[in-house]
């Protein structure tokens, strides 16, 4: 189920949010995050970045995917997988398991798409035993989003 985001539409960057899942709210300049105080933490990042050399999105995340194994330690990577995208050229989504200094395994689903040299990246953040019961809104989440013209 969605709800309206409290304006009708809510941006970030070029990103347009249309719609927002039952259970979770708009965080301007963020994105979405879960709400409710028996709830387990999940949020939904919405970014930008540029190409700055080529128009290959393939090359853009294979970098991000470098920098996650410097960042994480025992970082587990599955994709990325190319994946359509509405008004996007290109697009392909990746996961990223890894566990932080409370030993729980944290999950991160990334979404990159590509218009030109423009970057939107779109990523889902949960501990791992929750992606099976939020991966669904992420889902919806993401057939509802747009992207601005330029």
């Amino acid at each position: 189920m969605l709800q309206t985001s409290a304006t009708g539409t809510g941006h970030i960057g070029r990103w347009i949010v249309t719609a927002i899942p039952y259970g979770w709210t708009w965080v301007p300049g963020f994105g979405i995050q879960r709400s409710g105080e028996t709830i387990i933490p999940g949020n939904v990042y919405l970014r930008e970045d540029e190409l700055l050399v080529g128009n290959q999105l393939v090359l853009y995340v294979q970098a991000q995917i470098t920098l996650m194994k410097q960042s994480f330690r025992d970082a587990m990577i599955a994709g990325p997988l190319l994946t359509p995208f509405p008004g996007a050229e290109e697009a392909a989504m990746l996961m990223l398991k890894h566990q932080p200094m409370n030993q729980v395994s944290v999950l991160q689903v990334q979404q990159y798409v590509r218009v030109a040299s423009w970057i939107g990246i779109v990523t889902l953040t949960t501990i791992e035993s929750e992606l099976l019961r939020i991966r669904p809104d992420f889902d919806q989440f993401l057939k509802l989003l747009q992207i601005a013209a330029e």
